[in-house]
């Protein structure tokens, strides 16, 4: 799963934003809280609700790979590893000194993916959410401070 948008800012504008953690819940529609250490091998906690759902969910996640204004991954596990794994990125590609090429990816994997690919559409809401975030991540990034 991926989406990806174009941002007129800078790298290091957009990378301030998604490393200031305790403004999430001003901004961001999807991760509303994130908490911890940005570094690598670090835990964090993750708390998303998406603003169409009535309950979220809070992971733990550990970030795995942190290259300022480049990306941010991590990976988590619902319930236990191996039964169905997320690893997340936020991945800037400069196009220019004020244009980024942002992307937003998740890949799942796990014993759990069929049998929840035949109940709950992960595709149709994480997307949604994606873009979400996106959206209002360009909004922030462009806004003139």
């Amino acid at each position: 799963m991926s989406t990806e948008i174009e941002i007129f800012a800078s790298a290091d504008r957009i990378w301030q934003i998604l490393m200031d953690f305790a403004a999430y819940p001003q901004w961001n529609p999807y991760i509303r809280e994130i908490s911890g250490e940005a570094k690598v091998g670090s835990k964090i906690k993750v708390h998303m609700k998406p603003d169409w759902e009535k309950k979220g969910v809070t992971l733990h996640p550990k970030i795995i790979r942190l290259e300022p204004r480049k990306e941010l991954t991590w990976k988590g596990s619902f319930f236990f590893p191996g039964l169905l794994d997320g690893e997340h990125s936020f991945i800037l590609e400069e196009i220019s000194g004020h244009r980024v090429h942002f992307i937003q990816k998740e890949t799942f994997n796990g014993i759990a993916i069929p049998i929840i690919s035949a109940s709950w559409s992960i595709d149709k809401g994480t997307k949604r959410s994606f873009e979400d975030l996106n959206n209002s991540l360009k909004k922030r990034a462009e806004k003139i401070k």
